[in-house]
């Protein structure tokens, strides 16, 4: 099945070449650096070595624990990323590791990235199932681990669609740490073998509470009170915005806009959003202590703004995305409130829904609703700050996943 794989993406590459080659020259691929760097080949590495690999910052946050006890323990790990800020993320959390972005899924630059790294093993997170890596990698001896393994409720019907395809790739796993129990019949169903799989939990429930906004963020921000929108997509904005204009016209004359999109890159056109309604708008990088609408341009900061926050949404869940991080806006001591689509979250939402610091709403007028009352109420986060221990309490899944890397290793 590989080799029909690798057959048809050589029958479509070749004669893409000249289109994607212009492409390349254009800069439509980002900057030709970067490009560059998805054609090398990893660098050369001791034995024994370890591939992590996740896809963007929010993998990156979450696995960060997992490759950073590794390089403890002094295995040479190179920890790759899909997206330029991902790449930055790993680059801020693994001094001590070596990182990059990955080299794309292509026979041959795989392979001779296996052999020059001398990986023992490579870490898969969530859903990075790349097949000529996963079939590589056996093909050498290497094993494969998935950890905080999961597929959406939106993806998992295409998925068994696949199964054809995908059940003799992951047979080649090794071992599979599902995020959750339903995760691992999902995975189950499409192929694994259930003596080769386990619950090792939400890796994002392993993260401790944030840092305190350092001085420097303190000072380009401002004085509150803020409302945060975290990890923001196109519409959510537009809804923020809107519920900010009535709540600050009729209840909070001196509440502020922090704007935190999901993909930096969108920051120029969030402010031009802002300013189109009339908000005096600032980037955050570039000092934004007067603005009314400050937009959010770099990446790593999240944890420190929720925890500046008066009230907190959390994107990706009126726009039909599945949902970002629920827990990180908790452990920082804020209610959260949210859209209907939460379903790439289902094991944070169902483990903070009865601790009462989920607010969900269905739309944008429910949104404006929630915000208003819980600005009316001054207790509003009193049980974010209570679920902190019991959220503690279901931690231990970096510890799982490091069990199932070692024992791999050998």
């Amino acid at each position: 099945m590989i080799y029909a794989y690798e057959a048809v993406l050589l029958l479509l590459l070749l004669p893409a070449a000249p289109v994607l080659l212009l492409a390349w020259l254009l800069g439509a691929f980002g900057p030709r650096a970067a490009a560059l760097e998805r054609l090398r080949p990893l660098a050369r590495m001791p034995g024994g070595c370890v591939w992590l690999h996740a896809a963007s910052v929010g993998e990156v946050e979450a696995a960060s624990p997992l490759a950073a006890a590794l390089v403890e323990r002094g295995v040479p790990v190179v920890a790759t990323a899909l997206t330029l800020t991902g790449r930055g993320r790993l680059r801020a959390r693994l001094p001590g590791a070596r990182t990059r972005l990955m080299p794309l899924d292509l026979p041959g630059l795989i392979e001779l990235s296996l052999s020059r790294a001398n990986v023992a093993v490579v870490v898969l997170v969530e859903t990075e199932l790349w097949p000529i890596l996963i079939h590589a990698a056996h093909a050498r001896g290497a094993r494969v681990i998935v950890v905080g393994a999961r597929i959406s409720d939106r993806s998992y019907p295409r998925y068994r669609l696949l199964r054809g395809f995908f059940a003799p790739l992951l047979a080649r796993v090794h071992a599979l740490g599902a995020r959750s129990a339903l995760d691992l019949e999902r995975f189950v169903a499409l192929g694994v073998s259930r003596e080769r799989c386990c619950v090792v939990g939400d890796l994002k429930l392993d993260r401790g509470e944030a840092a305190e906004p350092s001085r420097e963020l303190v000072a380009a921000l401002g004085a509150g009170p803020f409302l945060v929108g975290g990890s923001t997509h196109a519409g959510e904005e537009e809804a923020l915005l809107e519920a900010w204009r009535k709540l600050r016209a009729e209840r909070a004359p001196g509440l502020r806009l922090l704007l935190a999109p999901r993909h930096p890159e969108r920051a120029a056109d969030v402010a031009k959003t802002a300013r189109r309604q009339g908000a005096s708008v600032g980037l955050r990088s570039q000092g934004a202590a007067a603005a009314e609408v400050v937009v959010v341009d770099g990446v790593g900061e999240l944890a420190s703004l929720y925890g500046l926050a008066d009230l907190v949404f959390v994107g990706g869940t009126l726009a039909h995305v599945g949902g970002h991080n629920l827990v990180e806006p908790v452990l920082a001591g804020r209610v959260v409130v949210h859209g209907p689509h939460t379903e790439n979250q289902r094991t944070q939402a169902d483990l903070l829904a009865p601790l009462g610091v989920l607010r969900r709403v269905e739309n944008a007028a429910g949104l404006s609703r929630a915000l208003e009352e819980l600005w009316l109420d001054p207790e509003r986060n009193a049980p974010a700050r209570a679920a902190a221990a019991q959220i503690a309490a279901h931690s231990g899944a970096t510890e799982r996943a490091l069990g199932l890397v070692l024992a791999a290793r050998g």
